[in-house]
């Protein structure tokens, strides 16, 4: 089978592409904690506390950010000892509930603004930056393919209150239209999505499939206790089918883990999945409230069938006792590309999931562009051979880390034969580290005598990280 993979970066996080490999080791990689963190505190009554479960999103043309994040307005917090036994929440006190979404905006996605909209009013005033109330977990797309101006963006989230005002716990999502980010109308048909729990995510328009995507966790109230990953779609944002499975744990996971959710992004030609890892004592009755959520990495070519990447180690893990991240880890929708890295936007808690007082302030971590996995290879050169694919551009780049170390690539045809002046000795070798390297040989400068035929591309790796490969 020969591939065609056009343009596109062909990352290591599966071994779709490989066909051999010799002398390797896969590594995941885990973005660096910005050292500043937290980049956002709670300052206003309305926060009462932060999370993000939302979005931040850069506009290309002016490089400005913008975010959309959760705020607990008017959460009344039980002491420690209190009885909350008749509580729906669990620890909070149901009747002064009120979720928020929050807006704020930066110049370089570390510092934030929070600008007085004059929108919502809350206690009596409409200075704040609310952009909508009784909103939770609000996940934000930009549409510009709907011709609607006024559906410009969208938003998935829950009302935490039913009509006659009463908590619950969010089963059925909702949507809402705004043509500026800001301005939002809820749909007057909602709940959307029905039979779901109350996390979920929008991945948004999905090219492959024609339709909106989101990523609904099942409800845990109609038989099947364990958290776990569905999926939903829709031709027109308001009629959403009923989530289906398409990730749950199985016998390679530890007892007592369950998915609190999965936020899911698209990168090249990759879903992504952000997944939300639940470490609950397996000995606590189901449905269990307990444990610590940490990230780990999934990976899918559809968005239905799935796998799981990094060996189901911490793509982003809890801190050490103490620290503000030790008990749990939310993800926004996506990463920020920011130059040659990508931005990852979470919030954390300090406490595990189930203790009164839990959700807390918005971190940042960086991560190297394609920085997901890497295949390695210490003092023994190590070897790669891909599958076959069609050349259908002209120079070959490499993403790598080879700093005292090398990299050399020869071109082989489908058979494997050697492709006269693209061998291994003729190639110009790298010692650097570079996220867009274009590999050259002694005589040949670029791929354009293969154009429109098949390749197999074979790298010598010596003390080098791999990251992903482009022929462009």
């Amino acid at each position: 089978m020969t591939f065609d993979i056009g343009t596109t970066p062909q990352l290591f996080i599966d071994d779709r592409i490989i066909e051999e490999a010799h002398a390797l080791t896969s590594t995941l990689h885990q973005p660096a904690k910005y050292a500043g963190n937290p980049i956002m505190n709670p300052l206003y009554p309305w926060e009462g506390r932060l999370a993000l479960y939302g979005t931040v999103w850069r506009n290309e043309e002016t490089g400005k950010f913008r975010m959309w994040y959760q705020g607990y307005g008017g959460m009344g917090i039980p002491r420690m000892g209190d009885d909350i036994s008749g509580s729906p929440w669990k620890g909070f006190d149901g009747r002064n509930l009120l979720y928020t979404i929050g807006y704020a905006t930066s110049n370089d996605g570390v510092f934030w603004e929070r600008p007085n909209l004059g929108l919502i009013e809350y206690e009596g005033s409409r200075d704040n930056n609310l952009v909508m109330l009784d909103a939770a977990y609000a996940n934000i797309i930009h549409d510009p393919r709907d011709p609607d101006p006024d559906r410009l963006y969208k938003s998935l989230f829950f009302e935490a209150r039913d009509p006659s005002g009463t908590p619950n716990m969010g089963d059925g999502v909702s949507v809402a239209f705004s043509p500026d980010g800001i301005r939002w109308t809820k749909y007057h048909g909602n709940p959307v999505v029905t039979r779901s729990s109350d996390s979920h995510t929008l991945l948004g328009w999905d090219d492959l499939h024609g339709k909106y995507v989101s990523f609904a966790r099942p409800s845990v109230h109609e038989g099947n206790k364990t958290r776990r990953i569905g999926r939903s779609t829709s031709d027109d944002f308001t009629n959403w089918t009923v989530p289906q499975d398409v990730l749950v744990p199985d016998d390679d996971d530890p007892p007592g883990l369950e998915f609190y959710g999965m936020p899911v992004f698209k990168y090249h030609d990759l879903y992504i999945g952000q997944l939300l890892a639940y470490h609950t004592p397996p000995e606590e009755p189901q449905i269990r409230f307990m444990g610590t959520i940490d990230v780990q990495l999934a990976v899918s070519r559809d968005g239905i069938d799935w796998q799981r990447a990094g060996g189901r180690e911490p793509f982003i893990p809890n801190g050490p006792p103490g620290s503000i991240d030790y008990g749990e880890i939310y993800m926004a929708r996506g990463p920020v590309v920011v130059d040659d890295e990508l931005w990852f936007y979470y919030s954390v808690c300090a406490v595990e999931h189930g203790i009164t007082g839990r959700s807390g302030p918005i971190c940042l971590a960086k991560l190297r562009l394609d920085g997901f996995v890497s295949l390695d290879a210490g003092n023994e050169t190590g070897a790669i051979i891909t599958k076959p694919f069609l050349v259908e551009g002209d120079n070959l780049s490499i993403n790598v880390a080879a700093r005292g170390g090398s990299v050399a690539v020869a071109v082989l045809d489908e058979h494997g034969i050697q492709y006269e002046g693209f061998s291994r000795s003729d190639c110009v070798l790298f010692d650097s580290d570079s996220v867009d390297h274009r590999v050259t040989w002694r005589t040949k400068t670029s791929l354009d005598d293969l154009r429109g035929r098949a390749v197999r591309l074979k790298f010598y790796l010596r003390n080098a990280e791999l990251y992903s490969f482009t022929v462009r």
